[in-house]
């Protein structure tokens, strides 16, 4: 049985981070455990493709039970199964959240995780190439940008969201959210920046870090009665241990963490007993808190060639062939040149409801209805703050067998409010005079105006996961949490959990930069290192 002093299990962009910042110091021998494969694809380097990415050999392709509120569907939920995780196949977007997202965070008992405590984190990770000012940072591994041309469409989708009421704003991730502006993203000299690229390749030439693709973990093993010491994984047909001389850190992300711990005989021992899992440790709160961003997606036809997804075969070879010779070209982007954030409700600027997207081409209502042949363009929405929450269970007692998935889509009625103030934002925005000389028709919905009923079954017709999957092992103080404020499973030593699973609330924003922040953080406080300050401008 090999030793360490670390063993990661997942090699997503809370994984990468972590064996870059601890085998920083040459004493420390850390185990990365991945159950996918390289990150070699041509799909994952370029921007564009991650449509392709979704389904493939590189995808968990999870799909949740059957969603009462949502007539019974069930969502198609991409998690990345590759080296960098879902930042490998994601749309790169980079959005960290509203402050008031972290303070609430700190507010619900979990001391250190205030904006002005994660702030530093943010910059630490960061190299942002065009924004120099007290919110961004420069020289960190990840690489963020913003368009260096904007498609077409973008300048008149901002005039209209700006004729809608909403202010232009050149930085979500700057002094406040709420407003329409462009997107940034992990896109470095036109390639995706993924955490494997970012944070796992400058460290693969360090002695003392160990990555093993293909090594699917089963089991966490006990070291006494209260301690974890080590895992029990699949790898080559054959089952190994390996032993954690300090910890094991589980970093599988919202659906595999919990997931293991139950196979582990940590979660609800009701729960547990009645699959035939022996109890380990009674944690009611493992599996529980699934929370998720729910979007909508809107539509219309135009009347000029400016969707890449409708081109013609010749010309998408050629955009093709341009990338393969410079990474130029509309290979080199990720086609979400533009958003907003937007209220549902009077007051709500400080700390907007909707996170809305600009699409430059025309989205399928939903993932599994395949790209349009039809020239157009698309808007997204989604609630930035569930109040319906979900759970994640195990099936059986077979490691093999996939976790039994319920995010319990909009059972609070609430939810559903918000989304139908976001869909009405996005048929205002397009509808809009400033881009009436591109539109042909509404291709859905079918018009501008909906009664309430209408809008509803459209929406349980058409919604979908936006891939933010979050809260199955809660940072916090009370029953139903999981870790503690430093990432420490309550009642057990040994063991941490450093993913988006333990953020109590979901961010109202994209989720990655926030794992890549949280990672950046527990980093520190694995290795018990002083904690980064906010300066007094940006806090």
């Amino acid at each position: 049985m090999n030793t360490f002093d670390y063993i990661i299990v997942g090699a997503g962009s809370a994984g990468c981070v972590l064996a870059n910042r601890l085998t920083e110091e040459a004493d420390c021998r850390v185990l990365l455990l991945e159950a996918g494969g390289e990150d070699d694809s041509p799909l994952i380097k370029s921007p564009a493709t991650y449509m392709m990415l979704q389904d493939s050999k590189v995808d968990w392709a999870y799909r949740t039970v059957p969603q009462v509120h949502l007539g019974g569907r069930r969502i198609f939920s991409p998690r990345g199964r590759v080296l960098g995780g879902s930042s490998s196949i994601n749309h790169g977007v980079y959005m960290r959240g509203n402050p008031r997202d972290f303070d609430r965070w700190r507010d619900a008992g979990n001391p250190g995780w205030g904006y002005a405590d994660v702030l530093p984190y943010f910059k630490r990770a960061e190299d942002n190439r065009d924004i120099h000012d007290d919110w961004h940072g420069q020289g960190g591994p990840l690489t963020v940008t913003s368009p260096p041309t904007l498609h077409l469409l973008v300048r008149p989708y901002l005039d209209a969201a700006q004729e809608a009421g909403l202010p232009f704003n050149p930085d979500f991730n700057g002094a406040k959210q709420f407003g329409c502006g462009p997107c940034q993203r992990t896109i470095r000299d036109g390639a995706r920046c993924s955490a494997a690229e970012a944070y796992l390749r400058p460290a693969l030439s360090s002695p003392n870090l160990t990555v093993l693709t293909h090594a699917y973990v089963t089991t966490l093993k006990l070291k006494g009665k209260h301690s974890i010491g080590g895992v029990e994984f699949i790898h080559d047909g054959q089952v190994h241990r390996a032993q954690a001389g300090i910890e094991v850190v589980l970093s599988g992300g919202a659906f595999n963490s919990p997931h293991l711990l139950m196979l582990s005989g940590i979660g609800p021992a009701k729960e547990l007993e009645h699959v035939g899992v022996k109890v380990v440790h009674d944690l009611p709160g493992v599996g529980k808190n699934l929370q998720d961003h729910l979007g909508v997606r809107i539509g219309y036809e135009i009347n000029q060639p400016l969707s890449f997804s409708a081109l013609p075969a010749p010309a998408k070879q050629a955009a093709m062939d341009e990338y393969a010779r410079s990474r130029t070209g509309p290979m080199a982007g990720n086609h979400v040149d533009a958003g907003a954030y937007a209220t549902s409700a009077a007051g709500e600027e400080s700390w907007p409801a909707l996170q809305l997207f600009f699409l430059p081409f025309l989205p399928p209502p939903y993932p599994e209805a395949g790209p349009s042949a039809v020239h157009g363009m698309g808007a997204n929405s989604y609630f930035c703050r569930p109040r319906s929450t979900g759970q994640v269970t195990l099936a059986s007692s077979d490691p093999l067998d996939r976790p039994v998935i319920d995010p319990n889509y909009l059972s609070d009625p609430e939810d559903m409010r918000v989304l139908m103030a976001g869909v009405r934002w996005n048929l205002k925005i397009l509808g809009g005079s400033a881009l009436k000389r591109y539109r042909v028709r509404a291709a859905f919905p079918d018009s501008l105006e909906h009664d309430d009923d209408v809008l509803q079954t459209f929406i349980k017709r058409n919604a979908t996961t936006i891939w933010h999957v979050s809260g199955t092992c809660k940072m916090g103080l009370d029953g139903a949490a999981v870790v503690d404020s430093a990432l420490r499973l309550r009642g057990l030593e040994g063991l941490r959990v450093v993913d988006a699973s333990v953020m109590p609330y979901v961010v109202g924003a994209n989720t990655n930069a926030a794992v890549i922040m949280i990672a950046e953080k527990a980093s520190d406080m694995i290795r018990e290192r002083s904690p980064l300050r906010a300066t007094a401008d940006a806090a």
